[in-house]
């Protein structure tokens, strides 16, 4: 009797243990899939929506594809040239619209905030303001009223458009 009831504990340990292992090997497939630059993600298989999600997209896939775009401020809306048809790279929310030797540009989606990071401590302020003002297509004014942080070598403060006299 006591044969009988150790072969069912043995079965029954290792029926449990085939059916946890098929159990969490259904689950092992799924991968978190962090945000990186350009990079086409695969979905699942669809889910039964209103409207069909795609199979694949790119970060790209959400920017506008108007010729102009209209960025809101605090002293109302700045029409400029749709800067995100020529961006070199995007980097954890933020679109890089320059980025050399001597400076970065970038624009902030989630902050509406446009940065000017220096890595060159020679390079004049205003030719990263005039490219910026170049890639906008809005003048000194316009500028102004954007919320445009400018950082120096070494600085940990961001200033403002150097053109601009209220220190924006």
């Amino acid at each position: 009797m006591k044969k009988i009831i150790y072969i069912i504990i043995i079965l029954a340990v290792i029926a449990g243990g085939v059916f946890a292992w098929f159990y969490f090997s259904q689950k092992s497939g799924v991968r978190n899939i962090s945000e990186n630059k350009n990079v086409a993600v695969s979905l699942p298989a669809p889910v039964k929506t209103a409207s069909p999600l795609p199979s694949s997209y790119s970060i790209a896939d959400t920017f506008p594809k108007t010729d102009t775009i209209s960025i809101g401020t605090e002293n109302g809306a700045v029409e400029v040239k749709n800067f995100y048809k020529n961006i070199v790279d995007t980097e954890e929310g933020s679109a890089i619209l320059v980025d050399n030797i001597n400076y970065q540009i970038s624009y902030d989606r989630n902050t509406s905030i446009f940065y000017i990071h220096f890595r060159n401590a020679l390079v004049p302020q205003s030719k990263a303001e005039t490219e910026l003002l170049t890639l906008l297509g809005i003048v000194q004014h316009d500028a102004c009223r954007l919320n445009v942080l400018v950082f120096q070598v070494g600085q940990i403060n961001g200033s403002g458009l150097s053109f601009c006299t209220n220190g924006k």
